[in-house]
């Protein structure tokens, strides 16, 4: 589940399309999306699996393959350095 999750989220980061774009294109609320990609749902149908693939085109397999997707260079709304106070 982690691995499945994971790779949704550094797609979407990489395709630079934000969480409302996915879950509308894949026909889920916002909500639901959220909750999927931060892991806060027990299980997850394969159709919606599938969905979610289509919608950032690619197999659906390749979301349960741990090294197929490397972590984005730099994540939206996270700086690399340290804001000093």
């Amino acid at each position: 589940m982690e691995i499945l999750c994971t790779n949704i989220r550094r797609l979407r980061l990489v395709r630079g399309w934000s969480q409302e774009t996915v879950a509308e294109r894949a026909g889920l609320s916002t909500r639901h999306f959220q909750d999927i990609e931060a892991q806060r749902r027990e299980g997850i149908r394969l159709a919606t699996v599938d969905r979610i693939a289509g919608v950032l085109e690619v197999p659906a397999w390749h979301l349960f393959d741990p090294d197929r997707f490397p972590e984005p260079d730099r994540q939206r709304g996270k700086s690399a350095t340290k804001v000093r106070r």
